[in-house]
């Protein structure tokens, strides 16, 4: 049983090297093999990942499935155009972000997220990075959004004398040390 299991396991991964050999040296759209995760199971390849567009989904998928060997693909893509709308949906229906547009702009690059532009504070800078980290198929998120800070404590103010109030009196300055015996005092300087 266990030789089985080995010849499988190495069939598997030859499909594997197979597949991505065949994306490799495809001419007709550059698919960026370094965004996909492949694996073989008994002819059938499950495909993960990030693509740029749609076309590239399908072009991936067309071209796994025409590799000498592969009966079926499990697609499991997520593309970077829908990853925009997607997590731009997110921040336009969540009420801490909602009034933020068309302030934030949303970019996606194999499932990376980069929100840029200007909102009005930074609780809505925060919040709008937590909302496009929850929304599936988002890898990280990069939060260049630009917002004020908020305002420094201001220095509490001098106190104003009531009236009818008396004033305090300043404890008086601690005489000068006298100078001990044997000592001469330096002459004061006129």
């Amino acid at each position: 049983m266990a030789e089985a299991t080995m010849a499988r396991s190495a069939q598997d991964e030859a499909l594997e090297l197979a597949a991505i050999s065949t994306l490799q040296n495809y001419t007709g759209v550059r698919v960026w093999t370094d965004a996909l995760d492949l694996k073989a199971n008994n002819g059938i390849v499950e495909i993960g990942g990030h693509v740029r567009t749609r076309a590239e989904r399908e072009v991936t998928e067309d071209v796994v499935l025409k590799t000498k060997g592969v009966q079926d693909v499990i697609s499991h893509l997520y593309v970077d155009t829908d990853l925009e709308i997607a997590v731009a949906q997110a921040l336009g229906n969540d009420s801490r972000t909602r009034g933020s547009f068309p302030g934030i702009l949303v970019g996606s690059a194999f499932g990376d997220i980069y929100l840029k532009g200007s909102v009005a504070s930074q609780d809505i800078k925060k919040a709008a990075a937590e909302i496009a980290a929850k929304v599936e198929g988002v890898r990280s998120v990069v939060n260049s959004l630009e917002a004020p800070e908020p305002p420094k404590p201001a220095a509490p103010a001098a106190a104003k004398p009531v009236a009818g109030a008396k004033p305090i009196a300043k404890p008086a300055p601690k005489p000068a040390p006298q100078a001990e015996e044997g000592e001469e005092e330096a002459p004061a300087e006129e």
